[in-house]
This record gives C-alpha cells, sequence and structure tokens, in this order.
C-alpha cells in the first residue's frame, strides 16, 4: 500500500527514548533472530536498547539520533556519533527502517540527514560497520557512495560476528 502522507525527519527528544528503545529492540530482532541464537540477542538488547541506554544516546552532545515518524508512529531512526576529541571520523552507528518503510526512500533521506549533519559539524569522513551478511544494507551503502574498508569484530550476546568497514568521504576530492 502506498501511503500519500510523507514522513518527517527530525531530531529525537529525550521524552521518546522509551519509544525508540521499542521500536530498535523489535528492529534487531526482526533482522537477526534467523543468524544469531535468541539469547544473543535478547543480551545485545538488553545492553544496547534499554530505555537509559536510548536517553543518553538522544542527549549526547558529541553524537545525533535523529527519528523518521509517520502518523507519530517511528518508522526509521538513525545514530551518529562524532570524535573529533580523538581525531576520529563520524561514526554512522545506525540505520534502522520498518520493513514497511524499507525501499519507499526513507533510509536515503536518514543518510542524507546524516550526511548533512556530519558536514555542518566539519567532518570529513563517515564510517561505518554493516554485518557481513546484511546484503541489502551492504548494497545500499555501496549505491551512497561508501565503500568497503576492512572488517572488524561485532559482538551479539556471545556471538562474534563479522562486520565489514565501510566509509565515505565528505568533502570533494578525498580518497576512501
Amino acid at each position: 500500500m502506498l501511503l500519500t502522507e510523507p514522513f518527517v525527519i527530525r531530531r529525537a527528544e529525550l521524552s521518546e527514548a522509551e519509544a525508540l528503545a521499542q521500536f530498535a529492540a523489535h528492529l534487531f530482532r526482526d533482522t537477526y533472530d534467523k543468524d544469531t541464537a535468541a539469547s544473543d540477542i535478547d543480551a545485545h538488547i538488553e545492553k544496547n536498547f534499554s530505555v537509559g541506554h536510548q536517553a543518553g544516546e538522544i542527549s549526547d552532545p558529541s553524537a545525533a539520533v535523529f527519528l523518521s515518524t509517520f502518523d507519530d508512529r517511528i518508522i526509521g531512526y538513525a545514530h551518529v556519533i562524532f570524535d573529533s576529541v580523538n581525531h576520529r571520523p563520524a561514526f554512522l552507528n545506525r540505520i534502522y527502517v520498518h520493513t514497511g518503510w524499507r525501499g519507499r526512500g526513507l533510509a536515503t533521506e536518514l543518510l542524507e540527514t546524516v550526511l548533512s549533519e556530519a558536514r555542518q559539524r566539519g567532518e570529513t569522513r563517515l564510517e561505518l560497520t554493516v554485518f557481513e551478511q546484511n546484503a541489502r544494507a551492504i548494497a545500499f551503502y555501496k549505491r551512497a557512495g561508501f565503500a568497503v574498508t576492512g572488517n572488524t569484530a561485532f559482538t551479539v550476546g556471545q556471538d562474534v560476528q563479522t562486520d565489514l568497514v565501510m566509509a565515505i568521504d565528505l568533502v570533494e576530492g578525498l580518497d576512501t
């Protein structure tokens, strides 16, 4: 079903931490339940998607959390971390999009919002990690101009998985 009303992308507010925690936990479980044991998913969700953890991410001045909403419901979000103190590139920690909204341009709009924020903060590079078996996400990031620069371990509970490291330069003329 094609919806005619547009979604909205805006900064998350502290009062939305509980709704964001529920959304993120649900989407993480749906995305990884085929590849990861339930106990490992539960441990990851408890550590990374508690209300307190989400409140911390929302209120962190060295980060930005953007929500996408439709009809006052969260349908997607992005979390980006800026670490200029340690001279590290900006890091796209998450882009999550509700399955019913995939393929409609929402992820692209969230990514554009993140890229705009990074450029406004003077960042020259944006990095991310993505599960090596998430072909859809990898293809999305490649279409957006990201290149694979390596790999890293990502632990979900006790399960150590391999993520690809991808990066995009935010200033014309730089090489990834």
